[in-house]
């Protein structure tokens, strides 16, 4: 008999089941399996676990088209290629294209002027002597004198790099030999301005930016390539031509284009002239004695048309 009342069935049960082990050859392959699985998964690095650094030198290889995709991932890679945009950029306009650089150099900032020279610059008395300066183009629009430095060579590099831009867009068309669409005489029209002001505010872009500005360069790369190999095609121009391999259109470098060819010097002043374009690469010339092409703008340029407007003496 139980003392104080109690009773055996209030005593706590013990739940002592416990699952049957399965030992069958194939749930143990199974179990190997996930486990190898699991495994490779914990100890695989991904891309976001990398350095910094060593993503960085991975940019470093790529395009700048690539580079800008991967800063489109997340935030965190988004904030990496604008911290790093010139350090890459250097590096791939040294990889990839040191004869558009050359050809296409970069106008100056007024900001990295004398303030003494961004006074007469931005003078509103100043004479604008040069044609190029009262007749704007309709495919290039003039930069803006407060923001872009207005010296003769500064100006001649802004036309082209706004003119690079606008070729680019009318690739499609010129590969397939459609129109492209003319502006009546002394008019313009709504979808030109976007478009010019849209190429005006990407050279903008790229003045402060070595990453905006090797992407330029790869689109004119890519554009010149297409134009070569429309050229190549017409059986019926037998002009010289630039000499180009397949291997070196794909390579997405320009060093092919240092090889001789023919020069192109002329502006094109309309949309009319692209088609005749197949390399267009001005500021060189070729000296066939040197069997080597010689850059015509250099950065002391710039200096020389500033000293050359600071000493007007009609300025």
């Amino acid at each position: 008999m139980l003392q104080n009342g109690g009773s055996s069935d209030d005593e706590p049960l013990e739940d002592t089941t416990a699952a049957i082990p399965l030992h069958s050859k194939r749930t143990e392959r199974k179990q190997r399996k996930r486990a190898t699985r699991d495994h490779k998964k914990s100890s695989a690095t991904t891309l976001s676990q990398l350095p910094t650094e060593l993503i960085v030198e991975v940019l470093k290889l790529l395009r700048p088209s690539d580079v800008f995709s991967f800063a489109n991932v997340d935030r965190r890679f988004r904030a990496l290629v604008h911290v790093n945009a010139d350090n890459v950029g250097d590096e791939i306009i040294q990889r990839r294209y040191l004869i558009l650089t050359q050809c296409f150099p970069l106008p100056k900032l007024l900001a990295d002027i004398d303030p003494a020279m961004q006074q007469l610059l931005t003078d509103p008395a100043r004479p604008r002597r040069l044609d190029i300066h009262k007749r704007p183009y309709q495919h290039v629009i003039p930069p803006n004198p407060q923001l872009v430095c207005t010296c003769l060579t500064c100006f001649l590099t802004w036309n082209n790099l706004g003119l690079v831009l606008d070729f680019a867009h009318w690739q499609n068309n010129l590969d397939l030999g459609v129109p492209i669409p003319t502006l009546p005489r002394g008019q313009t029209l709504e979808w030109n301005t976007r478009l010019v002001e849209r190429s005006a505010r990407i050279v903008q872009r790229a003045l402060g930016n070595s990453l905006r500005y090797a992407r330029i360069l790869e689109a004119h790369l890519d554009s010149t390539v297409r134009a070569i190999r429309r050229h190549q095609g017409n059986k019926g121009n037998k002009r010289m031509h630039v000499d180009m391999t397949d291997e070196e259109a794909a390579s997405g470098v320009d060093s092919f284009l240092q090889k001789a060819g023919p020069q192109s010097l002329e502006f094109p002043y309309n949309r009319d002239d692209y088609d005749l374009l197949e390399a267009y690469l001005p500021n060189r010339w070729w000296f066939k004695r040197d069997q080597k092409w010689v850059y015509t703008i250099a950065r002391q340029q710039h200096e020389r048309d500033l000293d050359l407007l600071a000493n007007a003496p009609n300025r």
